[in-house]
């Protein structure tokens, strides 16, 4: 079975205990749902898929560009870029894009696309805009953030341009006429193909590092990983737009060097080629393949596991501010104090009853924030 993500129905066969191979597209996603597999009952003593947890494994997907760097023929469906946006890029405009649909946070695109235009540099500088799907500019989408912007005098329209689904040729056209491209998103990102094309096509991209964007390219190498507590939710629910002024300082001045960040691109897109090529992939997969041929490891003993940060967590404050790929948010202190109180723990030494009530009450497995394993899954900032 491969997974190229976990919406849509996967729990049909996530416990099934005929599937022979979990494949998943990405390292990220393979921890992932060895995070699911491996979620506790603590009545019974036993995960949810032991089985599948020793049965993981994860492909390298070939990215097209690396191939076929001015589009992929067979892409082909999508529109030319419309003559209105190919005027509008010859103007006085510095331009982003985020077109990739349906995964924006808009609070945090529209606060670092208002930052952005607050600190360009007076009034003689020029304006910013941002290339968006239109099908994720939805109409409630506007409304919402023209009600943020209410009493600035501004409105959605100033910040953001729509085009409609592009074929591939045209959508690699856009990104390489694009200053910068942000990737401020709410879904987590199971593997990452619109921010490898950005980079690749000499764009570099600013990202919350949701899902495997955080883990797709080295620090300088065209992807920028900038988060920070501040921008988490409180538990009520309200953000701050101040906390994405950082962003926007960091773009304007990588705005400067241009030479230097495009060096970056230049690095990050070796890199791709190198390791998103079908040669890689037909590598991964005949390893992967070849794990068919001998026997699986014996499933691991629940009482060994260990409780570890999930994979899910991005970093996690001791003020109790979680930025995580389920949901961010301020925890309550004895939420973290208990989470911090468990981790290396072995369930031998835990008892059923006091982690069911746990769990019951602060939803440390359920929420995302610890998971089992045998092993010390990559730390996050903690």
């Amino acid at each position: 079975m491969l997974y190229h993500g976990l919406a849509y129905g996967t729990g049909v066969w996530m416990t099934s205990r005929d599937i022979d191979l979990h494949c998943a597209n990405s390292p990220y996603l393979e921890r992932t749902l060895h995070a699911t597999f491996a979620f506790p009952n603590w009545h019974r003593r036993g995960c949810l898929n032991p089985h599948g947890m020793r049965a993981l494994t994860s492909l390298q997907l070939p990215v097209p560009c690396v191939e076929s760097p001015d589009g992929h023929p067979g892409f082909g469906y999508g529109a030319d870029i419309p003559p209105q946006i190919l005027r509008r890029l010859e103007g006085d405009l510095v331009w982003g894009h985020a077109l990739q649909p349906g995964k924006q946070d808009w609070f945090a695109t529209l606060s670092v696309m208002y930052w952005l235009n607050e600190l360009r540099g007076g009034p003689s500088a020029k304006g910013i805009k941002l290339l968006v799907a239109e099908s994720s500019l939805t109409l409630d989408a506007r409304r919402a953030m023209d009600a943020m912007l209410a009493g600035s005098g501004r409105s959605c329209d100033d910040y953001f341009v729509p085009v409609p689904n592009l074929n591939q040729r045209a959508l690699f056209r856009l990104m390489r006429s694009s200053h910068f491209a942000l990737a401020y998103n709410r879904f987590p990102e199971p593997f990452g193909f619109y921010v490898l094309e950005s980079v690749h096509n000499g764009c570099p991209v600013y990202t919350n590092g949701v899902g495997n964007n955080r883990f797709l390219l080295p620090p300088g190498n065209g992807i920028t990983v900038l988060e920070t507590p501040a921008m988490a939710a409180q538990a009520d629910g309200r953000q701050d737009p101040a906390a994405y002024r950082c962003v926007a300082e960091r773009i304007l001045g990588d705005l400067g060097q241009r030479d230097a960040i495009a060096g970056q691109c230049r690095r990050g897109a070796a890199l791709i080629n190198e390791r998103w090529s079908v040669a890689a992939f037909e590598r991964s997969l005949l390893a992967a393949l070849d794990r068919l041929e001998h026997p699986l490891p014996p499933e691991p003993d629940f009482e060994t596991l260990q409780v570890q940060l999930s994979p899910l967590v991005r970093s996690l404050d001791p003020s109790g501010r979680s930025l995580n790929d389920y949901a961010s948010t301020m925890l309550r202190p004895e939420t973290v104090a208990l989470a911090m109180q468990l981790l290396g723990q072995r369930c031998a030494d835990l008892a059923s009853d006091e982690m069911e009530g746990i769990e019951a009450e602060h939803r440390l497995f359920a929420g995302g924030l610890l998971t089992l394993s045998t092993a010390p899954l990559p730390a996050c900032a903690v």
